[in-house]
């Protein structure tokens, strides 16, 4: 996925230099009808900028199709696993499949804040005066932090919970990136307690009949 936003990016900036309406009639370059636009603008075109394009175009094409069976096969290993983030609003595939790998066994961890602190999801305290504050963490596990903060995201869009959680937060004084980093502080909990909760009952004899 890096990958493809490297070509992305690339072609991006050759079909500024080479065709002055690609921003007009391409709105992105996701789009099975939108990279046929941008085809018919490379057709024709001569010139070493014109065929490193149609190269790139044709390897964006290639990445696609690799993502979407690599994307396949993780969402299978995730269900494979038993692994209960997915009933979690925000956790697709890819990011269960990061929570998992990057955190290992979670019964190594010894607590929800130790968690917290390997994520990077601890606030750091940054008060001043009669301000109560708290600063990013850049610290811990940066893929680890990112896959919650895409939980974050999702969350603070979509599910009603998460949305009274960030008004209550909003409401004390803090910014909206604040309440966000809070609520970062809290998912980091709501995975550690999944994960621990899967293992316990994957551990679990299973009696006759059940």
């Amino acid at each position: 996925m890096g990958e493809r936003t490297r070509v992305a990016n690339r072609l991006h900036a050759d079909l500024v230099v080479l065709a002055a309406s690609y921003k007009r009639e391409v709105l992105n370059l996701a789009g099975v009808c939108h990279r046929a636009a941008v085809a018919r603008l490379l057709d024709g075109l001569a010139g070493v900028r014109a065929e490193l394009a149609r190269a790139d175009l044709a390897r964006l094409r290639e990445l696609d199709a690799e993502c979407s069976a690599l994307e396949k096969q993780i969402r299978s290993l995730v269900q494979l696993s038993g692994s209960s983030l997915p009933t979690i609003t925000g956790v697709a595939a890819i990011t269960a499949a990061k929570l998992l790998g990057e955190t290992g066994d979670p019964r190594r961890i010894r607590s929800t804040p130790a968690f917290a602190a390997m994520s990077g999801t601890a606030p750091i305290p940054a008060s001043s005066g009669q301000t109560s504050r708290h600063r990013l963490n850049r610290g811990g596990n940066r893929q680890l932090n990112r896959a919650l903060h895409t939980i974050a995201l999702v969350q603070a869009r979509t599910d009603p919970r998460a949305k009274a959680y960030m008004a209550r937060r909003t409401a004390e004084g803090k910014s909206r990136l604040e309440a966000l980093r809070c609520l970062k502080r809290h998912l980091a909990d709501v995975v550690l307690r999944t994960m621990l909760a899967d293992v316990e009952r994957s551990a679990r004899p299973v009696t006759e009949g059940a």
